[in-house]
C-alpha cells in the first residue's frame, strides 16, 4: 500500500515540475516575439485492478501544448500584409507628395514666369533686357522640369531597390519555414509536437507576411505558402526562389520571377514571370502599386503638360518673326515617345509613334498587342481596350497617337509605349538666343491715314501654313453704296470665299474677319465710303510683339484633356490628384494599422502570454508540488512503521 502511495506521490511531483516548468516557459517568453502560450494536459494513470476495484496509481503528463489559434493567426497575417502595402505605399507617394509641393509653386510659378515674360517681351519686342529675362525664365523652367525627371527617376530605382531587398527576405523567409517543415517532421516522428519549432515556423510565416502576401495550406504537419494566384513558393521542404528581372516590358523597371531550378540563367521566354496583379500585400505588393497606380501615371501626366507647353509654345513661334526679320524656330525640345519591344517577343517587328496633335497629348502609357490578324491597343495602367487597327493598314491613329508598325510580328509580340515620360528628362531649350524669340506676326494691319469712319482693323495673325502675298499685301475698300468691302485679292469671311473685286457684305454690328493664305485680321466699327486697310508683309520684327502677345495668350489655351485644362490648370490638378492620393493612403494607412493591432490583440488574448495567469499558475504549481511531497513522506512514514513492526 505505501509503495502504491509513493508512487502516486511521485507522478503528482512529476506533474507539478512539468507545471513549474511549462509556467516559467510562458514567465520567461512573455516578451518573445512569436511565442505561443503553452499548457500541460495531464490524464489519470490507469488504474490496477484489484477485488475491491481498480486502484488508482496517479497522474501523468499527456503532453504540453500550444495555446494556437489557426483563424487567429491567419487573420492576424493577412492584416499584417495588408497594413505592410498600405503602409509602404504610403511611405512612397508622401516622398512624391514632397516633391511635387505646392500646386502654385515650383512648375507652376515657372510657368506663369514665362507667360509674365512673354507678355513683357509683347510690349517692348526691341527691348534686349525683356527678351534675355524671357531666356532666363525659359532655362528656369527647364531646369524643374528636367529636376522632376530625375527625381522620379530616382523615385523608380528606390522601388527597384527596395523591391530587390524584399524578394532577398522572402527568399530567407520561405527557405527558413521550407527547413522548419523538415525538422518538424523529424521531431514530431516520436508523438510530440516540438512547439518552439512551431513557434518559429509561425513566426516565419508572420514575417513572410509583411513582405509579400501569402496563402498557407496545412498539410502531413508541412506549411505549403503559395502567393498570387496559387504559385507555389514553399511545399514541404522545398522552396521555390524569387529574384527580381528587368520588366520584359520596361527594362527600366524590375519585376518579380522564379529562379531557374537548376541555377541556369532562363532567357526572357523561359523566364516565369510572375504578373504584377499576384504581387499584393506586403512590401512587395505596396512598391508596385504605387509604381504602377502612382508614380508612372503621374510622370506621364506631367509630361504630357510639358510636351503640350512645348508644342505650343514652338508652334505659335513659328508663325511669327524673329529679331532679325526671319521666321521662328523651335524654342524648346522634348524627348520623343519611348517604345519598349516586349523581350519575349518572337517576331522582328518594330512600332514608331508620333502624336496626332503634340499640343494635346495623351497622359498615359499603352500597349500594342498582335493577336494575329489586329493590333489591339490597352490602356497600360488599366488593361482598358482603347481601339485596334488592322495589319493589312500598317498602322492607325488610337488615343490622339499615330502607330505605324513595320516587319515581320507573331502572334502574341506586345510593345509598352511612353509617350510622354521621356519629355522631363529630355526637356530644354532648342536656343538661348534672345533674338530668336518671333515677337513680330509676319504680316501688318493698318488703315489708311485718309480714312474717315470710326472702323479699325485688328494687328493680323498667321495660321500654319501660311503663305504672304506678294506686292503689297491684301487691300480691303468699303463701299457706301454697296455696303461692303472689296478686296484685291481673294479672301475667305466666315467660311465664303470671295474673289478679287467682288462685294464682301459688311454689318458694322458683327464685323468681319478676312483670311488669305493663312494671314488673318478682323475689321470693326462703322467705317465711311473709300476708307481702306490694309495686310502687308511685315518688314522686320522689331517693334512688332503681337506674336509675343498671341504667345502670351497661350496661358488661357484650353489645350490638355481633351481641350478642356490650361497648362496651369492642368499643373495644379497633377499637384491635387497627388495630394489627395497621398490623404487618402495615409487615412487607409492608419485604418491597417488599426485593424493590425485589432487583430493582434484578439491573437494575444488566446496565444499571448498574461502574466498574472502565470503567477496564480505558478503558487497553484507550488502548492501542488509541496502537497505531493508530503504524500511521498506519509508514504515513507507508513513503510518505516511497517518495518518497526516486524523489528
Amino acid at each position: 500500500m505505501s509503495n502504491n502511495l509513493f508512487n502516486i506521490g511521485l507522478s503528482g511531483l512529476n506533474a507539478a515540475q512539468w507545471g513549474l516548468t511549462t509556467t516559467g516557459q510562458n514567465i520567461s517568453n512573455a516578451a518573445t516575439p512569436g511565442y505561443t502560450l503553452e499548457k500541460v494536459a495531464y490524464q489519470e494513470s490507469s488504474g490496477q485492478y484489484t477485488g475491491s476495484g481498480y486502484l488508482g496509481s496517479g497522474v501523468q503528463t499527456a503532453a504540453v501544448t500550444r495555446q494556437y489559434s489557426q483563424y487567429l493567426t491567419t487573420q492576424v497575417n493577412n492584416t499584417q500584409s495588408s497594413s505592410s502595402a498600405a503602409n509602404t505605399y504610403y511611405t512612397m507617394i508622401s516622398q512624391l507628395n514632397n516633391l511635387v509641393g505646392d500646386p502654385t509653386e515650383g512648375i507652376a510659378a515657372g510657368i506663369t514666369n514665362y507667360f509674365s515674360g512673354l507678355q513683357s517681351v509683347a510690349n517692348a519686342a526691341s527691348s534686349s533686357a525683356s527678351r534675355q529675362s524671357l531666356v532666363s525664365s525659359a532655362q528656369t523652367l527647364a531646369n524643374q522640369l528636367t529636376s522632376a525627371g530625375e527625381q522620379y527617376d530616382q523615385l523608380r530605382q528606390s522601388v527597384n531597390t527596395q523591391l530587390t531587398s524584399a524578394v532577398s527576405s522572402i527568399n530567407s523567409y520561405a527557405q527558413q519555414i521550407a527547413d522548419l517543415n523538415k525538422q518538424i517532421n523529424i521531431a514530431g516522428a516520436s508523438g510530440q509536437q516540438p512547439n518552439q519549432l512551431l513557434d518559429q515556423r509561425d513566426q516565419a510565416v508572420s514575417s513572410l507576411s509583411s513582405m509579400i502576401g501569402v496563402q498557407v495550406v496545412q498539410q502531413d504537419g508541412n506549411y505549403n505558402v503559395f502567393i498570387g494566384n496559387g504559385q507555389p513558393l514553399v511545399v514541404g521542404n522545398t522552396q521555390y526562389g524569387l529574384q527580381t528581372v528587368a520588366s520584359p516590358s520596361d527594362p527600366s523597371e524590375l519585376t518579380v520571377a522564379f529562379k531557374s531550378r537548376d541555377g541556369s540563367t532562363p532567357t526572357a521566354a523561359q523566364t516565369q514571370y510572375i504578373d504584377d496583379s499576384a504581387l499584393t500585400g506586403g512590401v512587395v505588393g505596396g512598391l508596385i502599386s504605387f509604381r504602377n497606380e502612382t508614380l508612372d501615371p503621374a510622370q506621364a501626366q506631367l509630361g504630357a503638360i510639358a510636351t503640350s507647353f512645348a508644342a505650343q509654345l514652338n508652334g505659335q513661334n513659328a508663325l511669327g518673326l524673329d529679331l532679325n526679320g526671319k521666321p521662328g524656330g523651335a524654342l524648346f525640345s522634348t524627348g520623343d515617345p519611348v517604345i519598349y519591344a516586349d523581350a519575349r517577343n518572337k517576331g522582328t517587328g518594330s512600332v514608331s509613334v508620333s502624336f496626332a496633335d503634340p499640343t494635346q497629348p495623351t497622359t498615359s502609357d499603352y500597349d500594342v498587342t498582335f493577336d494575329g490578324t489586329d493590333y489591339q491597343v490597352t490602356d497600360s495602367a488599366s488593361g482598358k481596350a482603347l481601339g485596334s487597327f488592322s495589319a493589312a493598314d500598317g498602322g492607325g491613329t488610337v488615343a490622339g497617337l499615330k502607330i505605324t508598325v513595320s516587319g515581320t510580328m507573331q502572334k502574341g509580340d506586345s510593345f509598352s509605349i511612353q509617350p510622354t515620360r521621356a519629355a522631363l528628362d529630355n526637356f530644354a531649350l532648342a536656343t538661348t538666343s534672345a533674338g530668336a524669340i518671333a515677337a513680330a506676326s509676319p504680316a501688318v494691319s493698318s488703315a489708311s491715314t485718309s480714312n474717315t469712319g470710326t472702323a479699325a482693323i485688328t494687328s493680323a495673325t498667321a495660321a500654319a501654313g501660311y503663305t504672304m502675298p506678294t506686292g503689297s499685301g491684301i487691300t480691303l475698300t468699303y463701299d457706301s453704296a454697296a455696303s461692303g468691302f472689296t478686296s484685291n485679292v481673294d479672301v475667305t469671311v466666315n467660311g465664303t470665299t470671295y474673289a478679287a473685286n467682288s462685294t464682301i457684305p459688311y454689318d458694322s454690328s458683327k464685323g468681319l474677319t478676312v483670311t488669305s493664305n493663312g494671314i488673318s485680321a478682323t475689321i470693326s466699327g462703322k467705317p465711311a465710303d473709300n476708307d481702306a486697310f490694309t495686310i502687308a508683309p511685315n518688314k522686320g520684327g522689331t517693334s512688332d510683339g503681337s506674336n509675343a502677345l498671341a504667345m502670351a495668350k497661350l496661358v488661357s489655351a484650353k489645350s490638355l484633356d481633351g481641350g478642356s485644362e490650361t497648362l496651369t490648370n492642368s499643373y495644379a490638378a497633377y499637384v491635387n490628384t497627388i495630394g489627395n492620393q497621398t490623404n487618402q493612403l495615409k487615412a487607409t494607412s492608419s485604418s491597417q494599422t488599426a485593424l493590425l493591432n485589432q487583430a493582434t490583440t484578439a491573437q494575444q488574448s488566446v496565444q499571448g502570454v498574461n502574466l498574472n495567469e502565470e503567477a496564480a499558475n505558478l503558487i497553484q504549481y507550488q502548492q501542488l508540488y509541496q502537497a505531493n511531497s508530503k504524500v511521498i513522506q506519509t508514504a515513507s512514514s507508513l513503510f518505516q512503521t511497517l518495518l518497526g513492526i516486524f523489528n
